[in-house]
Formats: structure tokens, C-alpha cells, sequence
């Protein structure tokens, strides 16, 4: 199984957004995927079309005893989409407390299951800021770490400046990703060349453009993908679908 967590420098940097659409851009790459959310905003039902009245998720059946399984919701497109689930205040503090008294934190509710061979599983994690120690073996065991950053002063700063940020990149030497490239910006030119430079090798080749396309999707309750599949987003995404399968294939070529 591959697991790709993915996360963002900073709320609104468009991870959940990537996360939602990358599993369809996988789907039609003939792949085996899923993707959960464990941000508990509970927000990426709005690229699944999934009915704003239901509060069902992992979040409430872990607090009841049951698997992560048991809350997987098919898409209309049959995407497997696993939500966080809506809970209430009373049960965000018994949540809390629960998870503070596992051994690994939420590794102890998604286990890896090497018996799933060909299977990808992306969980969409809170930003960088939020990530406690509740989540450090969750994150030790991703295939791979991906952070989404979009190139303005305010993710740069908290890049440069961040001790929590310096925590996250030395611990999990995360790949990043840079969403919101505006090409007609010289700010979004400049400072998406200085944060690949400055990033290296851990950068991913492509940016992802902003679009129009993404709230526009999002308002029909719809994935990108399928709303505007010839937007740049779009393409930008299953451009990094390709990335990722040639990635892996690479790693199993050479035997890592």
C-alpha cells in the first residue's frame, strides 16, 4: 500500500482541494485509491457530492468502537472517500481524550495493512500548525509526506521564520508542492521561483495554477476534474498524478 499524507503550510493553501482531486486523477490512471479526512472541519465531502445533512465519519465510529472502514462513503463517480464526520462539541473533548491514550496516536486507528498491495491511500492531515504529537506515527509511516505552500509572503515567512514548521521539515523531509501560481503576478513569479530554489530537490517539478475552476467546482459539490477537465487545475493535477506513478516506480525499480 501506498500512503501519501498530505498537508499545508497554512489554511487555504488548497490541500484538501489537491487531496480530493488526486484520487480521481489516479482512478482514471487505473488505480486502486482512497482518500480519508482527518481535518475535522470535515470539508472535502464538498468535492464528493455528499448530502450536508450527514454527520457520519471515522471520527464518530472510532469513538464507538467501530473501524475507519465502516464510514467509507462511495461517490456518485465511485470514489472511495472516507469523511471525518461531524461530531459535537462533547465529543470533540471525549475524542481528545481518547486519542491521547493510544500508544501511537492516530496510527492506532489507520494501521498500515501491508496486505493491500496495490492499493493508494491519501489522508488529508491539518496544516503544518496543527499537527501534535498525536500524529508523529501516523506521519513516520507515510510512503510519502506532501506539503502544499502557495507562493505569497505570508507562507514564505512561516517557512523561514516557523520553529513548529522546522520541527515538521526535519522530522518527515516532506515534498512540497506549490498551488496557486499566478503567472500574470511578478509576486507569484518571484516567490514561486525563490521557494523552489530555496526547497531544491524536495520540490516537486510542477506548479499548479490558480483557477477560477476550484470554487467554482466546489459550489456545484462537484471534483474539479469532472466540472472543468480541461481547466488548468485540471491539468496540473493529473500532472502530478503522473509524477507520483512514475515516482513509485522508480523507488520499486530500485528496490527502496
Amino acid at each position: 500500500m501506498k500512503r501519501i499524507i498530505i498537508t499545508g503550510i497554512r489554511g487555504g493553501s488548497g490541500s484538501t482541494t489537491i487531496a480530493a482531486n488526486l484520487i480521481q486523477a489516479l482512478e482514471l490512471n487505473e488505480e486502486n485509491v482512497h482518500v480519508i479526512d482527518a481535518r475535522s472541519e470535515n470539508l472535502m465531502r464538498f468535492h464528493f457530492a455528499m448530502d450536508l445533512s450527514v454527520q457520519d465519519g471515522w471520527a464518530k465510529r472510532w469513538l464507538n468502537g467501530e473501524s475507519w472502514k465502516n464510514a467509507a462513503y462511495m461517490t456518485p463517480n465511485s470514489l472511495s472517500f472516507i469523511p471525518y464526520g461531524g461530531l459535537t462539541l462533547e465529543e470533540r473533548l471525549v475524542f481528545q481524550q481518547k486519542l491521547l491514550s493510544t500508544s501511537t496516536g492516530l496510527l492506532d486507528i489507520f494501521p498500515i495493512q501491508p496486505e493491500l498491495t496495490n492499493m493508494w491511500q491519501i489522508i488529508l492531515l491539518p496544516i503544518v500548525h496543527d499537527l501534535s504529537e498525536s500524529y508523529d506515527a501516523l506521519l513516520n509511516s507515510a510512503d510519502m509526506v506532501l506539503c502544499v505552500t502557495k507562493p505569497d509572503i505570508q507562507n514564505y515567512a512561516y517557512i523561514q521564520q516557523n520553529a513548529i514548521f522546522r520541527r515538521f521539515e526535519a522530522l518527515y523531509k516532506p515534498y512540497y508542492l506549490i498551488n496557486g501560481y499566478q503567472p500574470q503576478s511578478d509576486n507569484s513569479v518571484d516567490l514561486s521561483l525563490v521557494l523552489k530554489y530555496e526547497l531544491d530537490k524536495q520540490c516537486l517539478p510542477m506548479f499548479l495554477h490558480f483557477d477560477t475552476a476550484v470554487p467554482d467546482a466546489c459550489s456545484q459539490l462537484s471534483l474539479v476534474l469532472n466540472y472543468a477537465p480541461h481547466s488548468q487545475i485540471s491539468q496540473g493535477i493529473n500532472e502530478l498524478a503522473f509524477w507520483l506513478l512514475t515516482h513509485f516506480s522508480t523507488k520499486a525499480i530500485e528496490g527502496k
